[in-house]
């Protein structure tokens, strides 16, 4: 029986390679993202990555979706829930980037990627919940990356929203556990090729395409546990955990493989008072 997912974020690069890989896993897969024209300065949209789903004999729905529009994501997840009969996955990949000092960031630019990061992600998660629990089951993926202080150096505006859906992540795992329901969190170990490192010229070397990233989304919502359920993954690293070992057909280059981006080992969150919990004010707070 074909399944139901929703890719917020999906007219190119990742999210287009995981609603791509979605479909090829028996997945109707709704398309959404702002761009629905695609351009030489923008290419790609959510009817060119429909047309390559249905290319493949799958099926897509194009969704226009602006992500700081909390109706656009609410009418998002209804439409798939009208197309599909159900929705099974849930992947926020849109993004917004700026990685300069706080001094450099003002409010506008603060405030956009606040929206389309960490606020565009909770008003999905909040929109898909109703319909996970009542069916007991339903993965939620979103594209942040785990918590460490390395991260913030150089970009503490977009590390604040970034962090801040990983914080969802782990946060609600808490209020998950035994419904069947689990949310992830998960980012690449290496640059992944997309527009933007074509525009600015990044050397294939260094570069894995999203095919590593989209394989890893698959493994996650294929996973009928929920031993997932509130961890922040590393594409490799958690690949490797499902028996992957050779990662060579992943390459940009075939010749190179890309270096790696992010740390081996992460701090871990937890404290050995992890099970104390102050209640103030009422008996739903924790300290």
């Amino acid at each position: 029986m074909s399944k139901g997912a929703l890719v917020i974020g999906a007219s190119r690069g990742i999210g287009r390679q995981i609603a791509l890989t979605l479909s090829r896993n028996n997945y109707k897969v709704g398309v959404a993202a702002k761009t629905a024209i695609s351009s030489d300065t923008l290419p790609g949209s959510i009817h060119t990555v429909t047309a390559d789903i249905e290319a493949e004999a799958g099926r897509g729905t194009p969704i226009v979706c602006n992500v700081r529009s909390e109706e656009d994501i609410k009418g998002a997840v209804q439409t798939c829930m009208k197309e599909f009969g159900r929705l099974d996955v849930a992947v926020y990949n849109a993004g917004a980037i700026l990685w300069d000092k706080v001094i450099n960031t003002n409010t506008k630019r603060f405030d956009l990627m606040n929206e389309v990061n960490a606020r565009g992600a909770y008003i999905m998660v909040q929109e898909v919940l109703p319909h996970f629990l009542e069916q007991k089951s339903g993965k939620i993926i979103l594209v942040s990356p785990p918590i460490y202080n390395r991260f913030f150096k150089g970009k503490t505006t977009y590390a604040m929203s970034k962090v801040g859906m990983t914080v969802l992540v782990h946060g609600l795992a808490n209020e998950l556990r035994g419904t069947g329901v689990s949310i992830s969190a998960l980012w690449p170990a290496t640059v992944i090729r997309s527009h933007v490192t074509d525009k600015i010229n990044v050397p294939l070397k260094l570069m894995r395409t999203p095919d590593i990233f989209a394989d890893a989304v698959v493994k996650i919502v294929e996973d009928p546990t929920e031993r997932l359920n509130g961890q922040a993954l590393i594409d490799e690293d958690y690949l490797r955990t499902t028996g992957l070992s050779d990662f060579t057909k992943y390459r940009c280059d075939s010749e190179h493989e890309p270096p790696r981006m992010m740390p081996k080992i992460f701090p871990s969150l937890f404290v050995e008072e992890e099970d104390q919990n102050l209640r103030i004010p009422n008996n739903k707070s924790q300290l």
